[in-house]
């Protein structure tokens, strides 16, 4: 499985897409040039929408997404029903500065997975038998066979729906599960993801596949923070007005922290001068007295 795995890792992502741009423990680490564009998130599940699951996914490949420079624009959550799935992937494509759009969740091989589907249909693509993901499915039910947990070694017809999917997808290597990840061109540098939702599965493949594979690239924004220990959060209003009006290109959060008696202002831009000033600007304005 593990030369399997390694076949499949290796199949090109765009051109630019060479090395791994961040280590995980630090979002906003170094960067690489040339920016190319935005992300969206589509989390499928109707456990999220009723609360039975908490949706931890789309916070993790938003951090590492903004941190390799494609920063998310926004994460939409649908259930399982397939018109509501294709209207999100339909919206995502439809804003050309999208450039890479993630679809999580509702890959399995129950009848009320039903992402593979949608996506075909979103991209007017029928369904076909991959057989990378076919094989790989193969490999884990002859494992799973021998480890005694089913009681044959074949592929059921349940499982085989997994290895269903949109024409022209390249399958991407899970390496902790049988459903197949895949990576879908869909033209000008811009990319579209299906990936299983099952949080285990989900961040080893972001981590080793996505991010390092299709992410790469980008200038990760410059971000700085300001902490006040004695300052009310209504006190910095004004001051924000200030940095807004002069610093246009500077995006600035309010971001209080209750329990630790602390307030964070939170600049970034895409010049590192440019928030710096801002950061200057801002101390100029409201000191922590």
């Amino acid at each position: 499985m593990r030369a399997r795995a390694a076949l499949i890792r290796a199949t090109p992502g765009p051109p630019h897409c060479t090395r791994l741009v961040l280590p995980f423990s630090n979002a906003y680490a170094e960067s690489v040039p040339k920016a190319t564009g935005l992300t969206a998130i589509v989390m499928v599940g109707d456990e999220i929408l009723s609360g039975h699951t908490q949706d931890t996914n789309s916070s993790l490949l938003a951090r590492l997404a903004f941190g390799a420079g494609h920063p998310v624009t926004h994460i939409e959550v649908v259930g399982d029903q397939p018109a509501a799935i294709i209207a999100a992937i339909r919206r995502a494509i439809d804003d050309p500065q999208i450039t890479r759009i993630a679809v999580c969740g509702g890959i399995g091989p129950t009848p009320d997975d039903r992402t593979f589907q949608a996506v075909a249909d979103a991209l007017g693509r029928p369904l076909e038998l991959n057989a990378i993901a076919y094989a790989s499915i193969e490999a884990l039910a002859r494992r799973m066979h021998a480890a005694g947990w089913i009681d044959k070694p074949v592929v059921s017809e349940a499982n085989r729906r997994c290895a269903m999917v949109p024409t022209g997808a390249t399958v991407l290597a899970n390496r902790r599960g049988m459903a197949p990840p895949l990576a879908i061109d869909i033209g000008d540098d811009r990319w579209l993801f299906v990936l299983p939702g099952i949080p285990r599965e989900f961040v080893t493949i972001v981590e080793e596949e996505l991010i390092p594979g299709y992410f790469a690239g980008g200038t990760a924004p410059v971000v700085r923070e300001v902490h006040y220990r004695s300052v009310p959060e209504s006190e910095m209003s004004q001051p924000m007005l200030v940095l807004e009006a002069e610093f246009p290109d500077v995006t600035v959060g309010s971001y209080p922290h209750v329990e630790r008696r602390e307030l964070v202002i939170r600049l970034r831009g895409r010049e590192a001068d440019r928030v710096d000033a801002a950061v200057a600007r801002l101390r100029s304005l409201r000191n922590d007295s």
